[in-house]
Formats: C-alpha cells, sequence, structure tokens
C-alpha cells in the first residue's frame, strides 16, 4: 500500500506526495500482489506496479519460516497453508507464516529473504522488527 504514499495523484480527497520526500521503500513482509486481492490492493498493483517511480529505492524484503518449526506459534501452524493459499493459491508455498514469498517480493526491487522469519509477533519468534533480523536486513540494503 505504501506504493500509493509516493504518488503525486489525488487519491481519496488526498495527495500524499511521498516521493518528494524520501528516496527509499522499504517493505517488510508486504503482500504486493494476490489472487484474491482487496479492491485497493488490486487498484496500486495495476495504477502503481513494480517499481513504478523511478527516483524511489525500491527494497522488499520476504521471510521464511518452516511452518512446523519451533520458532513458529500455534497461530501460525493453524493459518500459515491456508493464507498462503489465499494469496498465492499454492498452500505448499514459502513464506513467513501469513504471506508467501512470492508475494511478498516486488518486481523490479531489491529482494531480501530473511530464513527463519515469520511476519510478526504473534506467529513465533524472529519477525522482521527484532533486533537481530533488522540488523540482518539493514545492512543488506543497497541505499540510494
Amino acid at each position: 500500500m505504501l506504493r500509493l504514499y509516493l504518488s503525486d495523484e489525488p487519491f481519496n480527497n488526498e495527495i500524499f506526495n511521498g516521493k518528494s520526500h524520501t528516496k527509499n521503500l522499504i517493505t517488510l513482509g508486504s503482500p504486493h500482489q494476490a489472487i484474491k486481492a482487496t479492491a485497493l490492493r488490486k487498484f496500486v498493483d495495476e495504477k502503481y506496479p513494480g517499481n513504478f517511480f523511478n527516483n524511489i529505492n525500491y527494497v522488499s524484503i520476504g521471510g521464511e519460516i518452516e511452518i512446523k518449526s519451533k520458532l513458529t506459534s500455534l497461530i501460525t501452524k493453524i493459518i500459515a497453508r491456508g493464507s498462503y493459499k489465499s494469496i498465492s493459491g499454492d498452500n505448499n508455498a514459502k513464506g513467513d507464516g501469513l504471506v508467501p514469498l512470492s508475494s511478498s517480493l516486488l518486481e523490479g526491487s531489491q529482494k531480501i529473504i530473511l530464513t527463519e522469519t515469520v511476519h510478526g509477533g504473534i506467529f513465533g519468534k524472529n519477525w522482521y522488527c527484532t533486533s537481530s533480523k533488522v540488523r540482518e536486513w539493514w545492512k543488506q540494503i543497497h541505499w540510494k
């Protein structure tokens, strides 16, 4: 959804124009593409596909976790396969316990894959904003 924020075109009677004051867009496990996308997600993907704005450095970070791992929570073990199926059509996809990896890696962006990483705290240990994971992805970014 942050790709919409970058635009200088009106949306819902507001102009965000995020591209005027940032050079980097970093997403953490965001589902950029989905088979059953919400109307807003579909609009953003069609209107601002991939790395749409030339002056922005796009970085998409996706996580991989073995669903049955000791690092995942019960909620991950229960919902991951169904979530992967609804987003990508593949219940056996790799992902972060909520978002399949194929959806979290934006076309045309710098792609970073973090192993043993879950979508958020309720999905288990080691999510994108755990200190060790932030250090891991931060060091890999090619800054603009």
